[in-house]
């Protein structure tokens, strides 16, 4: 290299060398799932479901600030997730109420969002559990929160507290939304969040069916499902999918639940069982591992023809 430029050239390179972490920053962190939100139309006739038959404790009740009615029943999967059951489903309304994450600071969260020019709320809120949050609409429409654990919030408040051993699962690894508009679901939860591919599932050879996004920190992740005759959905990750389906079968809820328990392989090949709520909300049970030991590979099969 001519002497004159090696200073042009070693400019470049520490400006090369910057832009990975540049782009490290730009993304504010995003952990793993918070909470998985779902409506019901009759609060008292799902309570059981959630709590009697997958076996989560009742963490807390909420009411509606207005008018003193119930607005939601928490349950606790764990110390850093729970599930929400929200009252009030409407007929024809959708069952998945909210997709929730973990942020660190939910603030800067809120400011990349508005720069990037998604439509924010005017500040980050502070709710009846003391954490702090906002919520944004996904292309899909569904509702996006991201959550702020602080110090005095309820959910470091009752860490190591509401965790029974009859829970069905220890973590919620995934929500399934329906997709229609591939291409700004990826520019949102790719290139705007930084979740990345990991993963993409077809029912057939014939067509794709399933892709599967990962958060940026933790293997927590999106779903997104192409075909739009498939429901949204949640997953709970069970270690042991026969002893699962046991606990189930000797539920004092089992002779209230009128559907069978099938345990199946998915195409990604864990073993699987589907398990409806009284308003028809799917709640997935899944292995972690494949029924071998091996990965399934990603599907090569076209996008479904619009």
């Amino acid at each position: 290299m001519k002497p004159h430029l090696l200073p042009m050239a070693l400019s470049l390179l520490a400006m090369s060398a910057a832009v990975p972490l540049l782009a490290a920053q730009e993304h504010p962190r995003i952990g793993g799932i918070s909470h998985m939100a779902v409506k019901v139309s009759a609060i008292e006739k799902s309570v059981p479901f959630y709590r009697d038959f997958l076996g989560f404790a009742e963490q807390f009740r909420l009411n509606n600030l207005k008018d003193g009615s119930l607005l939601l029943v928490c349950f606790k999967v764990s110390d850093e997730q729970s599930i929400e059951v929200f009252t009030g489903l409407l007929p024809g309304e959708q069952r998945l109420h909210q997709l929730a994450y973990r942020v660190d600071d939910a603030e800067a969260m809120r400011a990349y969002l508005a720069k990037n020019g998604f439509q924010v709320p005017q500040s980050v809120g502070r709710g009846q559990i003391k954490n702090l949050g906002f919520t944004v609409r996904d292309p899909s429409g569904y509702t996006i929160e991201f959550v702020q654990y602080t110090p005095d919030g309820w959910t470091r408040r009752d860490q190591g507290k509401f965790l029974p051993d009859t829970r069905i699962s220890e973590h919620i690894t995934h929500g399934g939304v329906v997709v229609t508009n591939l291409a700004a679901a990826l520019h949102f939860y790719g290139d705007i969040l930084g979740f990345t591919e990991s993963w993409r599932g077809g029912a057939s050879s014939s067509v794709l069916s399933w892709i599967n996004m990962r958060a940026p920190a933790g293997g927590d992740y999106v779903e997104f499902m192409l075909d739009p005759k498939t429901t949204p959905h949640f997953c709970l990750l069970v270690p042991d999918m026969e002893k699962a389906k046991a606990r189930l079968e000797s539920s004092s809820y089992r002779s209230k639940y009128d559907k069978p328990l099938e345990v199946r392989v998915g195409k990604n090949r864990k073993r699987q069982l589907n398990l409806y709520d009284p308003d028809g909300t799917r709640v997935e049970l899944m292995e972690p591992n494949t029924v071998d030991g091996v990965p399934a590979p990603s599907s090569a099969a076209p996008l479904p023809v619009p």
